[in-house]
């Protein structure tokens, strides 16, 4: 229980009606989840077009909530509910979130990563760097929500604020004191990370992506930009600096060490020397530039992940590692041995001789980035062909399905398109607005199955020696969103069942 006088001490400008002087047992932005002497946020929705929270202040307190929070704060209440009225619920939201768990992030060192693409990835990596120190590290993600080696289950990236602080709270009790967090554009954009004090930030890149929330690259920038804005001045900030979207997210920072890294010698941190095969990378990471003499150095790091894009995860990850004053040989043992984040290019030999690979990209560009590794890798060893199976999500952002459908006809020797979550829209629509991006002369080499299930069957039957088979769009989910209903489904689990049924009851060997 709180008091809601000190509650209100985190929000400005409100205003109320009602008694300050009463307790709060919980706070809650879903009327469902009100119980007695909760306090009700009225947020609206993240469904487009948005639903009113408002609408629902009945209901949270016919369910026992003594106080509300709303942006229309005439409201007509019983006398003992208490309504403070804000200019944005949202941020109220944050505020008081933070205040009820006393400012967990506080006690905590927290380090964001936002970016497109490689934000879980990053996250596995630093998470490792951190735990080859002994120290118990707590993770915020796509793929879950870790407190030491125990992981709960996420429903977003970044979670909504009340979870968020009530997650920071319970590792603050756990004795956690190093926090790896991925912080999401929606987060940003809709004042989820409020209130929490960030000891650095990392960005990795920005490709097409969550432009049916954002409306445009420049929104969408500038809602990542917001991570690096909020950084105190004793924080650190580092960025892949090969993005062109680099120099705005450190443009308006009041960190004071901010640093990029890249494959040019013009950054303070330099990749070269670069090695890449379908077991791994290495390559020499140097520090120079505006980095403190002190630091200087050269870091030679082999990892068991493969592709260019998982130099950058690894060099950032690094980076920071390294000018935060982990030593530098725990830095190298940790990511030598770090597998990376489940569904992440993740591996699996199939007994016939391909290797199958199933990989989140889910956006054009990490699309294009994980098929020309795979290309790249297959014309090292000068032999293979390369077959990708992929589909798009329904209702969200069309417009990168035709560019999806081009690059994987363009680089890939045979395209099986199919299913991701189709939600409420016909898999036939989705499909066809792939097949649009297409050219008409590279059509022969694409199949439609929109069941994914017989998709990935159709690759793997037809598989032979020394092909690559990358699964994207799914990577750790284990589920797919057909019309209303979630259904349990994982593209790992389904190639581990097929090797089964395919090729062991055909006697070619053990998994």
């Amino acid at each position: 229980m709180k008091n809601l006088s000190h509650l209100l001490s985190a929000l400005n400008g409100f205003t109320v009606k009602g008694t300050t002087e009463k307790p709060v047992s919980s706070i809650e932005y879903d009327s469902r989840s009100c119980q007695e002497f909760s306090m009700y946020v009225a947020i609206p929705g993240s469904t487009n077009p948005p639903t009113d929270g408002n609408a629902y202040i009945h209901d949270a307190i016919a369910r026992g909530a003594k106080t509300i929070i709303t942006d229309a704060p005439d409201f007509i209440a019983p006398d003992d509910i208490t309504i403070i009225g804000v200019p944005d619920a949202r941020i109220a939201l944050s505020r008081v979130s933070n205040a009820f768990y006393d400012n967990p992030s506080h006690q905590l060192r927290i380090f964001g990563i936002t970016g497109t693409n490689g934000k879980t990835s990053t996250s596995f990596l630093l998470k490792a760097i951190f735990d080859a120190l002994g120290e118990p590290t707590g993770l915020i993600g796509t793929t879950g929500n870790y407190i030491g080696d125990e992981r709960i289950a996420a429903t977003h990236t970044t979670p909504e604020s009340p979870h968020l602080c009530q997650l920071l709270s319970m590792m603050v009790r756990r004795g956690i004191k190093n926090v790896v967090m991925e912080v999401s554009s929606h987060a940003l954009a809709l004042h989820r990370v409020e209130g929490i004090r960030f000891a650095g930030a990392l960005f990795t890149n920005l490709t097409h992506d969550h432009l049916d929330f954002h409306g445009s690259m420049e929104r969408y920038a500038q809602a990542k930009k917001q991570l690096f804005d909020i950084l105190p001045k004793e924080a650190i900030a580092i960025v892949i600096g090969d993005s062109p979207y680099s120099y705005l997210m450190l443009s308006d920072t009041k960190a004071k060490d901010k640093y990029r890294v890249g494959r040019s010698n013009a950054f303070d941190i330099t990749i070269d020397q670069e090695n890449h095969s379908l077991s791994g990378s290495s390559y020499r990471l140097s520090f120079g530039g505006d980095i403190p003499e002190f630091q200087h150095g050269e870091l030679h790091i082999v990892s068991p992940l493969i592709g260019k894009f998982n130099v950058e995860n690894t060099a950032i990850a690094a980076s920071l590692a390294h000018l935060i004053g982990i030593d530098d040989n725990n830095i190298q043992h940790a990511l030598k041995s770090c597998e990376g984040a489940p569904g992440r290019m993740q591996r699996i030999r199939l007994p016939n001789g391909a290797l199958v690979l199933v990989d989140y990209a889910h956006t054009p560009d990490a699309l294009e980035k994980s098929l020309s590794t795979c290309r790249a890798l297959l014309n090292i060893t000068g032999k293979g062909r390369l077959t990708v199976v992929f589909g798009c999500g329904g209702v969200r952002d069309t417009a990168k399905r035709p560019v999806m459908g081009k690059i994987a006809a363009e680089v890939a020797d045979k395209v099986i398109i199919t299913d991701d979550n189709p939600r409420n829209e016909p898999s036939e629509t989705i499909i066809q607005d792939i097949l649009s991006g297409i050219e008409k002369n590279l059509l022969d080499k694409v199949t439609s199955i929109s069941n994914r299930h017989d998709a990935i069957k159709h690759a793997l039957t037809f598989s032979e020696d020394r092909e690559v088979i990358l699964i994207a769009g799914k990577g750790h989910e284990e589920y797919q969103i057909i019309g209303q209903d979630i259904i349990p489904f994982s593209d790992l689990g389904t190639v581990k069942e097929l090797i089964s049924t395919i090729f062991l009851s055909q006697g070619e060997g053990d998994v």
